[in-house]
């Protein structure tokens, strides 16, 4: 669950071809890369260990790249407790975006998630500097949710796409993804639904803990983005 290797590659002809592995840094890395394109900035984000042991106090370090990922330098940020006392994760969930509509434009805005005994959650960061500072989301409106990924809508709402692990106790174990919405820049999310859109295999029965366990994986995080 997690090499401690930060490395990236690079592109200029559109991922034809990729030059050699670029050192980041210490850590491990698993997802949530935003670019800043207030600034043009790249961010790239790790964690000293996956699961982190305490949510609360695990340091999380943003590495950032100014020339298009040629060099990093890292930094500590902040990022804020949410209203249960945890600080989000920022493992296995998918790129950050940065928003580009209403007042909100220019937020840095980037799934995240938050281990903790039980279910957990998924939810969002989201920074109005820069990713200097980055303050959390309310959680997603379903417990036992992780690996999540975020876009911004034409008319200003923000999708949020997610896959849920665990179920309670008598609820129907369903494999389609969950979404939800927000209409405040990423700051809270409503209406929480199962779509049509299928995360892995149907459960099979051979588990107790729904149909996205212990090998059923589909989409991961992913969410192709398209123009619309």
């Amino acid at each position: 669950w997690g090499a401690k290797n930060l490395v990236v590659r690079r592109s200029e002809d559109g991922g034809a071809t990729w030059g050699p592995t670029i050192e980041v840094g210490d850590g491990i890395h698993a997802g949530g890369t935003t670019v800043d394109e207030g600034t043009g900035d790249i961010l790239f984000f790790g964690h000293p260990e996956h699961p982190p042991k305490d949510s609360s106090m695990a340091p999380r370090t943003i590495y950032r790249s100014s020339d298009s990922g040629r060099t990093w330098a890292g930094e500590e940020a902040v990022f804020e407790k949410d209203g249960n006392g945890h600080v989000p994760s920022l493992h296995f969930s998918e790129v950050g975006i940065t928003l580009r509509q209403g007042e909100h434009a220019r937020r840095l805005l980037r799934p995240a998630r938050v281990y903790v005994e039980g279910a957990g959650y998924n939810m969002a960061v989201f920074s109005d500097d820069h990713g200097r500072t980055w303050r959390p989301s309310t959680p997603f409106p379903v417990d036992g949710t992780g690996e999540g990924c975020v876009a911004e809508l034409e008319d200003g709402r923000i999708y949020y796409s997610s896959r849920q692990h665990r179920f309670s106790e008598g609820e129907a174990l369903l494999h389609e993804r969950l979404h939800a919405w927000s209409h405040d820049g990423g700051a809270t999310w409503t209406d929480p639904a199962h779509s049509s859109l299928p995360d892995g295999p149907a459960y099979r029965g051979e588990e107790g803990r729904g149909a996205n366990y212990n090998g059923h994986f589909g989409m991961a995080a992913g969410l192709t983005r398209v123009p619309v």
